[in-house]
C-alpha cells in the first residue's frame, strides 16, 4: 500500500475509533481493506460498550480486543459435548431449526428476550451428519431462556484467531503477547462441515493426543467447541531407520500452517515463537477455570492488504533462507542473533528476494502470500 493510502486508512480506522492514535505512527501490519463487523448485515444492534459481534474484524487496536476478550461470556447450559438446535420460531413446537449451538463452551450473543424465549445469534456449529445443514454461517433464532448461563473468563489470557491470516494471537494481560501460524477448516464441496465456525468460545476440557483421519496424530488437545479443538500440528510417526526407535514425521501437515488446512480443528505450530509459545505452552498457561475466551474472526467479505512498506522485519546475513518478525527469533543458532533489520517493502529487493517466511515466529506475509490468502478466501 502507497503511504498516502495508508495514512488515510489509518486516519480513517482512528475517526471511527478502530485504531490508537499511538498506532498510527507504527508502521501498519497487513489489514484489512475492507472494515467489517460480524453482525454488520443482521439488521440488529446491541448496547454492550465491548462486544465481539460489533467489534471490526482483524482489529488492531489491542486494547479494544482486550476489552472484549474480557467480557464475559454467554453460553447455553449443559454438558461440552452436547448441541441444542435453535428455533425459527419462540414456540416448543416449532421444527424449523436454523442452526445449532454447542453448549457450555460456544457463546451466543443475546438480541432480546420473551418471557420463556430469547433471542439470540451465533454461528452454527451443525457437524457431518446434522440434520440442520446450516455450516458455519451466522443465524439468529430462539432458544429457551433458562438454557442461558453466563461465565466469567480468565483475566490472564485470551485467544484470537484470525480466519483470514491463518494466525492465533496470545493476548496477555492486555497487550499482544505472541503470534503464531495456524491452520483452521478447510471445506470443500462436498465437506462444507469442515469449516471452523467463527464466534466466541472457552477452552473447556484438556483432552490432550488423540487420532484423526489419514493416520495423523494431534497432541495438546484443548477442546473448544465440541469436536473441534486447538491442537499442535498433526503427525505421523515413522521408524528411524539407524536407531529403530519411532519418531514424529510433521512435514505432512507441518508445511501447510498458514492456510487453510484441517477438518475444522485449529493447528498450531510446534516451534516456539520468540516469546516461547507453541501448541505446548497453551497447554501447560491457558486457565481452566476461569475458562480463557478464544475469539474467531470470519474472513466473510473480508479482504487482506498489504503491511506499510516500512514494517520491520528481520533476517540472517550469514546465509539464512528466512525472514522473520522478531531479531531474536528461536529458530535461528543465538550466534546469529540478534537478526539484522530490513523492511517489508524490501523484499522483492534482489537481496532479499529469495527469503521465505520463516515458519517459527510468524512474520507478515509477502505480496504472493497476501495474494494467496485473498485468493483462497471462498467465503467473500
Amino acid at each position: 500500500m502507497k503511504e498516502k493510502g495508508r495514512k488515510r486508512l489509518a486516519g480513517l480506522l482512528l475517526c471511527l475509533g478502530l485504531l490508537s492514535s499511538a498506532a498510527l505512527a507504527d508502521p501498519l501490519p497487513a489489514h484489512d481493506l475492507v472494515l467489517r463487523t460480524p453482525a454488520e448485515d443482521s439488521g440488529t444492534t446491541c448496547s454492550h460498550d465491548f462486544c465481539f459481534w460489533q467489534m471490526t474484524e482483524g482489529e488492531l487496536d489491542e486494547d479494544i480486543v482486550w476489552q472484549v476478550l474480557m467480557q464475559p461470556l454467554t453460553v447455553l447450559n449443559g454438558n461440552q459435548r452436547d448441541q441444542i438446535r435453535v428455533r425459527a420460531r419462540p414456540e416448543k413446537d416449532c421444527q424449523d431449526y436454523v442452526g445449532v449451538v454447542t453448549c457450555a463452551s460456544q457463546g451466543v450473543h443475546v438480541l432480546s428476550s420473551e418471557g420463556d424465549w430469547t433471542l439470540i445469534e451465533a454461528y452454527s456449529s451443525a457437524e457431518e451428519g446434522s440434520k440442520v445443514r446450516v455450516w458455519a454461517t451466522r443465524f439468529q433464532g430462539y432458544v429457551e431462556t433458562k438454557l442461558l448461563k453466563e461465565v466469567p473468563v480468565d483475566d490472564e489470557y485470551g485467544i484470537v484467531i484470525d480466519k483470514l491470516k491463518q494466525r492465533l494471537y496470545v493476548y496477555r494481560s492486555g497487550h499482544l503477547f505472541s503470534t503464531l501460524l495456524c491452520s483452521t477448516g478447510f471445506p470443500r464441496e462436498d465437506t462444507p462441515f469442515h469449516e471452523t465456525p467463527a464466534g466466541e468460545f472457552a477452552v473447556v476440557s484438556w483432552v490432550g493426543g488423540f487420532w484423526s483421519d489419514g493416520g495423523l496424530y494431534c497432541d495438546y488437545g484443548l477442546r473448544i467447541n465440541k469436536g473441534i479443538a486447538m491442537h499442535e500440528v498433526p503427525c505421523t510417526f515413522e521408524t528411524d531407520q539407524a536407531t529403530g526407535q519411532e519418531i514424529r514425521d510433521y512435514h505432512r501437515c507441518e508445511r501447510y500452517l498458514g492456510e487453510k488446512a484441517s477438518h475444522g480443528c485449529i493447528r498450531i505450530q510446534r516451534d516456539p515463537t520468540p516469546e516461547g509459545v507453541n501448541a505446548k505452552w497453551l497447554w501447560n498457561h491457558l486457565s481452566r477455570k476461569p475458562v480463557t475466551k478464544v475469539i474467531i474472526w470470519d474472513e466473510i467479505g473480508r479482504v487482506l492488504g498489504e503491511p506499510d512498506e516500512d514494517y520491520p522485519l528481520y533476517y540472517n546475513p550469514a546465509g539464512g533462507k528466512y525472514y522473520h518478525s522478531s531479531p531474536e527469533c528461536l529458530a535461528v543458532l543465538k550466534k546469529y542473533r540478534p537478526l539484522r533489520a530490513f523492511t517489508w517493502g524490501e523484499l522483492e529487493d534482489e537481496a532479499f528476494s529469495g527469503l521465505q517466511p520463516c515458519p517459527a515466529c510468524a512474520p507478515e506475509p509477502d505480496r504472493e502470500g497476501i495474494d494467496r490468502a485473498n485468493e483462497k478466501n471462498t467465503r467473500q
